[in-house]
């Protein structure tokens, strides 16, 4: 199913979820080299430890190159998609925004790779699946989602099946890189390597090993596609070949369009900081929500 949106088709009150988009807790679930890699959880008001919630895991962009959005910001707390994770914990989820090293020498240095980022996000699932009964967590009923480069992760953590794979019920992807054949974002791909599960394949391999699009099968979860009509950073193709792959595998998909919308269009506090309109993020919000409660 593909549907094709207004920017402003949903109205939505945001501004309480913006003095929000700090988590309440910032937890380590590893180390890199000696450094910390965390993860920031955002609790319901009402939480009650004794219940199981449902959680809601993001994953942010910036190109896998950075970790703030906001120059007043002098660490990451969760904050780059702060005010969503925020407005799902105001709906009865435990939503946890994942932190994730960053590509090095454009993911060519060792250890800091596209597959390195991606086994953080899936130690950090690994680390709240352990930790679940601690904070509440119902993974019967999750979603995750990753917007641009994080949409890659997300995509990874929801299709790869070389390692332990934790399933979610239904994975949202928002303006995702889902195909590495993409020039501008093939560059990412590593050439000499010594990971275990790239290091025997060519470069040509190596790019469809590590392309989401690739592994779509008839047990790849129910996703909801997201994107900017005119995506100039990452094209719509991505989106329409996973959908495309999604339908041919029999699986539940749709994918929505908001018309005449670039990049990062969910970044609507940053863009809101800068006296922009963040409409468009309204509306994929709105989108979200009708997902979500069918």
């Amino acid at each position: 199913m593909v549907i094709v949106h207004e920017q402003k088709e949903f109205e939505l009150e945001l501004g309480s979820y913006f003095q929000g988009h700090s988590a309440d807790e910032i937890v380590s679930y590893k180390q890199v080299s000696g450094e910390d890699v965390t993860m920031g959880i955002f609790f319901p008001s009402d939480m009650d430890r004794t219940k199981k919630y449902p959680l809601f895991v993001f994953i942010h962009g910036g190109g896998w190159a950075s970790h703030t959005i906001f120059p007043d910001q002098p660490r990451w707390a969760g904050d780059h998609l702060g005010f969503l994770a925020r407005y799902y914990a105001g709906k009865g989820y435990v939503a946890v925004s994942i932190d994730y090293r960053l590509l090095r020498n454009n993911g060519q240095e060792e250890h800091y790779g596209l597959i390195d980022l991606y086994g953080d996000c899936l130690d950090a699932v690994l680390y709240l699946k352990e930790h679940a009964d601690a904070y509440g967590l119902d993974f019967s009923d999750s979603v995750i989602l990753g917007e641009s480069a994080g949409g890659w992760l997300a995509a990874a953590l929801a299709t790869f099946d070389f390692r332990e794979k934790p399933l979610f019920p239904r994975a949202i992807l928002v303006n995702a890189i889902t195909d590495l054949t993409d020039l501008h974002w093939n560059r990412a791909v590593p050439g000499d390597t010594e990971n275990v599960y790239l290091k025997h394949l060519c470069r040509e391999e190596r790019t469809a090993f590590l392309s989401p699009v690739r592994y779509i099968n008839e047990t790849t979860c129910p996703t909801l596609l997201v994107h900017g009509a005119v995506d100039s950073c990452v094209r719509p193709r991505h989106s329409v070949a996973f959908h495309d792959e999604m339908e041919a595998a029999g699986r539940d998909c749709q994918l929505h369009f908001i018309k005449n919308t670039d990049h990062a269009f969910l970044l609507a506090e940053y863009y809101r900081d800068k006296g922009w309109d963040y409409g468009c993020a309204k509306t994929a919000i709105g989108i979200m929500d009708r997902w979500l409660e069918k």
